[in-house]
């Protein structure tokens, strides 16, 4: 019984044994695989960087942009890709954040290096006027032209209107209360005279967009794209159009505020636009705060504009990008760096934006 007893403990002892042994090895086994096994990289949006930044660069930059599905954002990650790809001492990056407003405060700040803002919004924050009253933020400055923001009236294809001056005597959607819709309403129909005469309606896209198709309102303004895509889309089911602002009110206006320019709107950007239209254009361009340094503000406006192709294919909506005069509409003054590129390939800038 004793020698039984024995055996049995010598089995017990054994298979402890190689229980251990068992245990060992699978313990080994899965950190050796966890020191040789690549991980999976995170899934990212196409047009974000994947690469991790040189360790010896000079400049390494975040900018902030809007949502990250919106056009601030895909405009700014493409443009740090090629910015970052041309130029070994600068590793830049595009991350979301709270549109044109919210970005010029962080360039003024000078919390952001470079971002994008309507040219509206960086001349009311530059001022400390408009919606930046009693905020002034006078260390920001420009750098180049990105995309046009079209003051669109927008009305069905089949209305009698032709130009805003129709508008006398109609309900129209403005805008939400304090947005650029309704900032770009009031300065163009107060100079045309007919601010007093419309009936306001103070609603925002779509709502407005709905608004018009209905009926309920006769026109919308809308301080957008041209095309754009939802408008676009919608306008496949009703035509739409753009009401003119003739040249003699145009001219008026963009000698009053600097942040506004003549722009054409081409025929067949929606659907029931039959022929160009002439309108106002109010840029989204890229900026940043005095302080950054010469060579980097330099070197980020030269490798946007001579690799602009190359930009644009992530960002098409930058075609729009007036490339035959990139000082039109532009409100604030030039930084430094971007005033040494710009001169150096021989585009005119004007007394009021040099540095």
């Amino acid at each position: 019984m004793f020698k039984y007893f024995c055996f049995q403990q010598q089995i017990m002892k054994k298979a402890r044994l190689w229980k251990v042994l068992a245990l060992l090895f699978l313990a080994i086994s899965i950190a050796f695989s966890g020191c040789t096994q690549t991980e999976k990289p995170t899934e990212t949006a196409a047009t974000t960087p994947t690469t991790q930044p040189p360790e010896k660069v000079e400049y390494k930059i975040k900018m902030t942009t809007g949502s990250p599905t919106g056009t601030y954002y895909i405009a700014l990650t493409s443009i740090a890709s090629v910015v970052s790809k041309y130029n070994p001492d600068i590793y830049a990056t595009a991350i979301p954040g709270g549109g044109s407003a919210a970005n010029a405060r962080g360039v003024g700040s000078g919390e952001v290096p470079i971002s994008l803002s309507t040219s509206m919004v960086a001349y009311f924050a530059y001022t400390g006027t408009g919606t930046f009253e009693g905020e002034k933020y006078p260390k920001l400055r420009a750098m180049a032209p990105a995309h046009p923001l079209i003051v669109s009236f927008i009305v069905k294809a089949d209305s009698d209107m032709k130009t805003i001056y129709d508008l006398k005597g109609k309900r129209v959607a403005i805008g939400e209360a304090g947005s650029g819709d309704a900032v770009a309403a009031e300065v163009v129909l107060k100079e045309a005279g007919i601010w007093d005469d419309i009936i306001k309606v103070n609603v925002g896209d779509p709502e407005s967009w709905n608004m018009v198709k209905l009926g309920t309102v006769d026109a919308a303004i809308h301080h957008t794209s041209l095309p754009n895509p939802n408008l676009y889309e919608e306008s496949m089911s009703t035509p739409i159009r753009l009401l003119e602002i003739p040249d003699e009110l145009a001219d008026k206006i963009t000698e009053k505020y600097p942040y506004f320019s003549k722009y054409v709107g081409k025929k067949d950007s929606y659907n029931g636009m039959d022929s160009d239209v002439k309108v106002l254009a109010a840029p989204v361009i890229l900026i940043t705060n005095e302080d950054v340094p010469e060579d980097l503000v330099y070197k980020f406006t030269k490798t946007y504009w001579e690799h602009f192709d190359e930009v644009k294919k992530s960002a098409p909506f930058l075609e729009t990008v007036n490339r035959d005069n990139p000082m039109a509409g532009i409100s604030i003054p030039l930084h430094p760096g971007a005033y040494k590129y710009w001169t150096e390939i021989g585009v005119e800038v004007p007394e009021k934006l040099k540095p």
